[in-house]
């Protein structure tokens, strides 16, 4: 999401997690009502933990700070919420396997477009700035941009996340199917025993 947003709006941190929060707390409804409530409860959490970082006086200002707070906040908030989700349970459609993976799939497609894009914003010899590769250092973008993401801690602890919510998009879809078969098979048994 961070990919697409950066391209649509002026760079910069704030604006990133902003729409971080934003975009999180969307996507998660619309997972939460069309059925795959752990992945949309995950990324509820995230946008919450994202937000409380800004209330927090664990970034005393600084900019770097405030984003190492926020991503370490909505992390906590999306496997707290992710595994209350889990425990919800799930409704169809998108709680089901084709759909699921397909999620699950794109989550990960996503996430690593976001950290990579990241990664080669941040790293020390050359960046993409208005389609040329110059020097970091005589490129506002990506200095301003990706500022405080670009620890390698970080992009591990979004990685984790990408991964996290991409498995709990399967974990949902086993459940519901191992449910789906365990209410056929009571559903057979009702049968069988009004049938004698």
């Amino acid at each position: 999401m961070l990919v697409f947003l950066s391209g649509l709006m002026p760079c910069c941190p704030q604006y990133l997690l902003e729409w971080w929060v934003f975009g999180c707390l969307f996507v998660g409804w619309l997972l939460v009502l069309g059925g795959a409530r752990a992945a949309g409860a995950a990324l509820i959490g995230s946008s919450v933990g994202a937000f409380v970082s800004l209330f927090t006086p664990f970034h005393s200002g600084h900019l770097e700070s405030l984003v190492h707070g926020a991503v370490i906040l909505a992390s906590v908030g999306l496997v707290a919420s992710g595994l209350a989700g889990l425990a919800l349970g799930a409704a169809d459609p998108l709680a089901r396997y084709p759909a699921a993976l397909a999620l699950a799939l794109g989550t990960v497609v996503v996430g690593t477009l976001m950290i990579l894009r990241i990664h080669e914003k941040a790293a020390p010899t050359c960046s993409l700035y208005s389609g040329l590769r110059v020097a970091n250092t005589s490129s506002p973008f990506a200095a301003s941009c990706f500022r405080g993401f670009e620890d390698p801690w970080l992009q591990a602890l979004l990685a984790f996340n990408v991964a996290f919510l991409a498995l709990l998009f399967l974990v949902q879809a086993w459940q519901t199917t191992r449910s789906s078969k365990k209410q056929e098979q009571e559903d057979a048994t009702m049968s069988a025993a009004w049938g004698r």
